[in-house]
C-alpha cells in the first residue's frame, strides 16, 4: 500500500509539472514588467523638437511605454521636471486604468510643459503600477532640456 501511495504521489507531481503554466515561473518582476524609452520633446502637432527650447514655448514631454508582460497592465505615467538647482518645477502624472496596456503594446503618453525661466532642466520619467503602491514597472529615464 505504501508503494502505491508513493507511485500515486510521483505521478501527481509529474502531471502537475507537465501541465502547470510556466508564466508564473518565468514571470517578470520589478522594473522588467515594462520598458520606457525614447524620451523626447514634441510640439503641439506631435513633431519632435530639439532639446533646446525657448522660455514660454509650450512643449510635450513624451516617451514610449512598452508592456513586457503577457497580461494587460494598468500604469501611471509620471513626469517630474527638476531645475539645475535641484528644485522640482513640475510634477504631474496620469493613470491608464483597467484593463491597461495590452501585452507587448506600446503607448506614447505626453505631458505638457511651458517653461517660465531659462536654464537647464531634467525631465525624469517614471512608470509605476499606481500612485498608492508606487511600484516601479520600468527603470526611470531622463531627458535634459535647455531653455533660453
Amino acid at each position: 500500500m505504501y508503494c502505491f501511495v508513493l507511485r500515486l504521489a510521483a505521478i501527481f507531481a509529474i502531471c502537475t509539472l507537465a501541465f502547470a503554466s510556466f508564466d508564473t515561473v518565468f514571470a517578470l518582476d520589478g522594473t522588467q514588467r515594462a520598458e520606457v524609452k525614447n524620451p523626447r520633446l514634441l510640439n503641439s502637432f506631435g513633431d519632435t523638437l530639439s532639446q533646446n527650447i525657448n522660455v514660454n514655448q509650450q512643449v510635450q514631454i513624451s516617451a514610449d511605454v512598452i508592456n513586457k508582460q503577457t497580461t494587460p497592465q494598468p500604469f501611471v505615467y509620471i513626469v517630474q521636471i527638476v531645475a539645475d538647482n535641484g528644485v522640482t518645477q513640475k510634477l504631474v502624472w496620469f493613470l491608464i486604468t483597467e484593463p491597461g496596456l495590452n501585452p507587448q503594446q506600446t503607448f506614447s503618453p505626453a505631458i505638457s510643459w511651458n517653461p517660465a525661466k531659462p536654464g537647464t532642466y531634467t525631465a525624469q520619467i517614471y512608470v509605476w503600477d499606481s500612485i498608492k503602491d508606487a511600484n516601479a514597472l520600468a527603470k526611470k529615464i531622463e531627458l535634459k532640456i535647455l531653455v533660453s
